[in-house]
């Protein structure tokens, strides 16, 4: 699990920002952690546990969550303007997430 999601997503990080540099760990084989650099500022972070099936996606920009998805309790978004909200909805695909990551970190 852990190594299709490793690979998709660092296909669709350096597709959709050719600059990136991507920092990854992973722990036991069981956890997944990634933390990939568009600026100095501004970053997405991954986390992924392949036991308990907790997954977390988020864009910090000057230390400061803008916009986030995670499945802690139940699949919800973290919009921009609002990232302590939590909206339901449905699992979102990992390319459906950075793409909208990037329409984001445009507009910041």
């Amino acid at each position: 699990m852990l190594g299709n999601l490793k690979n998709e997503l660092f296909q669709l990080l350096e597709k959709y920002f050719p600059s990136i540099r991507i920092e990854s760990k992973e722990k036991r084989g069981i956890i997944l952690e990634v933390r990939a650099h568009i600026d100095e500022a501004t970053f997405i972070v991954v986390y992924a546990n392949a036991i308990t099936g907790k997954r977390s996606f988020a864009l910090i920009s000057k230390g400061e969550r803008i916009i986030g998805y995670d499945n802690y309790k139940f699949w919800h978004y973290h919009p921009p303007g609002e990232p302590n909200s939590h909206i339901p909805c449905d699992e979102p695909s990992i390319e459906s997430i950075i793409l909208e990551f990037k329409a984001v970190q445009e507009k910041y």
